[in-house]
C-alpha cells in the first residue's frame, strides 16, 4: 500500500516537472529588478526559483541560529531555578528559627530576600517579628509599614502583625488602633477579636468587652459554654466599674436590661449587680431593694437574700418594711438559712434581740457557717453573755 503511494506521488511530481518545463519553454516570463542605478533582469522562473531558494535558507538560517542561542536559554533558565530554590531554602529555614526562637538566626536569613522575594506576606511579617523580639522595634514597624504601601490589600496580615509588636513593646493601648480597625473592616476577623478580646480584658474596658462579645457571639466564634462564662465576667465587672459614674444605677438598670440571657441567669452575675446598685445608689437603697424583691420573686436566690440584710436602712420605717417583706419570704422558702440569716440581721438591727437569737440559732442549724455564728457572737456579746459569744466566736473561726 505504501509503495503504491508512493509510485503515485512520484508519478505526480514528474508531470507537474513536465508541464512546468513546457510552460517555461512556451512563455519564459519578464523579470526586472531596479533600485537606484542598479537593474537585474531575469526569466518569472528563475526569480521564481530564486525566492523559493531564500526562503528556504532563511528558514534554515534562523533555526541553526536558535538552536545556537538554545543552550544559553537553558543556562539562564537553570541559574534561575536555582536562586529560586535557593531562596525558598532560606525562607523556610528562617521561618523554622523563627518558630525555635532563633531570632538571630531569622534576620540573617530573611533579610537578604526582601527586595526579591516571591513571598513578601510571608518573609517580611516573620522578619519583622523577629527584629520585635530583639528589641528592633521601630525598624519592625517600618518593615511592616513599607509592605502595607506597597500592597494595601494585606491591610489585615498586617495589623495583625503590628498589634503583636505593639504588645511584645508592653504597649496594649497602641495595639488597638490596628486591630479596631480591622474590625471596623471586618467585625468577624476571628484572629483580631480574640486578640482584641484579650486586650481590653487587660485593660479592664469591660463596657467595650461587652460590646465585642456580641460581634463574637453574631459570627459564631466561641462555644456557647465559653461565651456565657465571657459575658458573665465582662458584666460582672462592668457593674462595678459604673458605680463610679454619675448616674450610676441608671446605667446599671439600662446594661441589665440589655443583658443577654447567660448573664441574666448567672446569681454571680445579679448579686454583683445588687452590689452595685446598693454603692451606687446609698441611703435609702429603695431601688435596689425593690430589684431585690422582684428577683427573688421570679427565682429565689440566697446570694441576693444576704445582701438584702446589708443595705443601707436607717429609718425605722425602713427597717419594718424589710422585715416584714423577708418575713413573708419564709412561705415561699423553706429551711432557707439565708433567709434565717437575713431574718436574725434585721432584727438585731431592730433591736428585738429574742427573735434575733432564734432566727440566727435557726440559720446556724440549718447550715453552720462563718456568718451566721459571726452575727450570734455579735449579737451574745451586746447582750454580755460574754462566754456564749466566745464559744460562737471560735465556731466562727473553723470556717
Amino acid at each position: 500500500m505504501r509503495m503504491r503511494v508512493w509510485v503515485l506521488v512520484l508519478l505526480l511530481v514528474a508531470i507537474g516537472g513536465a508541464w512546468l518545463g513546457a510552460m517555461m519553454q512556451m512563455d519564459p516570463g519578464y523579470l526586472l529588478v531596479a533600485w537606484r542605478q542598479t537593474t537585474v533582469e531575469m526569466s518569472l522562473w528563475v526569480g521564481l526559483v530564486l525566492v523559493l531558494v531564500l526562503y528556504v535558507g532563511l528558514y534554515f538560517g534562523l533555526r541553526v541560529l536558535f538552536s545556537l542561542n538554545a543552550p544559553w536559554q537553558l543556562v539562564a533558565r537553570w541559574s534561575e531555578d536555582g536562586k529560586l530554590r535557593r531562596a525558598q531554602l532560606q525562607t523556610r529555614q528562617g521561618l523554622l528559627a523563627l518558630a525555635n526562637g532563633q531570632y538571630s538566626r531569622v534576620v540573617d536569613k530573611l533579610s537578604g530576600l526582601v527586595e526579591e522575594t516571591s513571598q513578601p506576606l510571608v518573609v517580611i511579617p516573620a522578619l519583622a517579628e523577629a527584629e520585635a523580639r530583639m528589641g528592633r522595634f521601630e525598624r519592625a514597624q517600618k518593615r511592616l509599614q513599607d509592605l502595607l504601601q506597597e500592597m494595601p490589600e494585606a491591610s489585615a496580615l498586617v495589623g495583625l502583625a503590628q498589634a503583636r509588636i505593639y504588645i511584645q513593646q508592653g504597649d496594649a493601648e497602641a495595639a488597638l488602633a490596628p486591630l479596631q480597625k480591622i474590625t471596623a473592616q471586618d467585625k468577624q476577623h476571628s484572629q483580631a477579636n480574640e486578640l482584641l478580646l484579650e486586650l481590653l480584658q487587660g485593660l479592664q474596658r469591660w463596657l467595650d468587652v461587652i460590646d465585642l462579645l456580641k460581634a463574637i457571639a453574631g459570627a459564631k466564634q466561641m462555644s456557647e459554654a465559653v461565651m456565657a462564662q465571657q459575658q458573665q465576667k465582662a458584666y460582672a465587672q462592668a457593674f462595678v466599674q459604673i458605680t463610679t459614674h454619675e448616674q450610676a444605677v441608671e446605667q446599671l438598670q439600662q446594661l441589665w436590661r440589655k443583658a443577654p440571657a447567660a448573664v441574666k441567669k448567672s446569681s454571680g452575675c445579679r448579686l454583683a449587680l445588687v452590689q452595685a446598685m446598693h454603692q451606687a445608689e446609698g441611703d435609702p437603697a429603695k431601688r435596689t431593694a425593690e430589684f431585690i424583691e422582684n428577683s427573688l420573686q421570679q427565682e429565689w436566690d440566697d446570694g441576693l437574700v444576704l445582701e438584702f440584710s446589708h443595705l443601707p436602712m436607717t429609718e425605722t420605717a425602713a427597717l419594718e418594711k424589710a422585715l416584714r417583706k423577708a418575713e413573708a419570704w419564709q412561705s415561699q422558702v423553706k429551711d432557707s438559712a439565708a433567709l434565717q440569716l437575713t431574718l436574725g440581721r434585721l432584727c438585731r438591727r431592730m433591736e428585738l434581740w429574742g427573735k434575733a437569737r432564734d432566727y440566727l440559732q435557726t440559720s446556724i442549724r440549718l447550715q453552720a457557717n462563718k456568718e451566721a455564728h459571726a452575727e450570734l457572737a455579735r449579737l451574745e456579746q451586746q447582750l454580755g453573755h460574754l462566754d456564749a459569744a466566745l464559744e460562737h466566736y471560735r465556731a466562727a473561726s473553723v470556717f
